[in-house]
């Protein structure tokens, strides 16, 4: 219920290794604004199409002007914001994984007679 209403989602752990939260986030049409370190900065928070799919900040001033900045959006830029954010979140759906975990393996089954 609050992730289908909320426009931005704050995420303030320090190094995380992955960040499954964020991917939530992105995937519900949540702006995240997440930590930039680890995971969150390279691999989920990334631009793509020439555009954000989020915001990473460090410090209690830097989240503050993530958010301030998101606040004074106008609705078309918040939703190709959005849009962007829920394509970069399929990158890590079961099927993304499945397939790239299969075609890393194809090279040794074409090998078996």
């Amino acid at each position: 219920e609050y992730m289908g209403s909320a426009t931005v989602g704050i995420h303030t752990m320090w190094n995380e290794h992955f960040g499954i939260g964020i991917v939530e986030f992105m995937a519900a049409g949540v702006i995240p604004v997440a930590h930039n370190s680890a995971g969150p900065k390279l691999d989920i928070v990334r631009n793509i199409d020439g555009g954000k799919t989020g915001y990473l900040a460090t410090t209690a001033e830097e989240y503050a002007e993530s958010i301030w900045t998101l606040l004074d959006l106008s609705q078309k830029e918040l939703t190709e914001i959005q849009k962007r954010a829920r394509r970069q979140s399929q990158q890590f759906s079961d099927e993304s994984f499945t397939f790239a975990f299969l075609k890393s393996l194809s090279q040794f089954f074409t090998k078996i007679k």
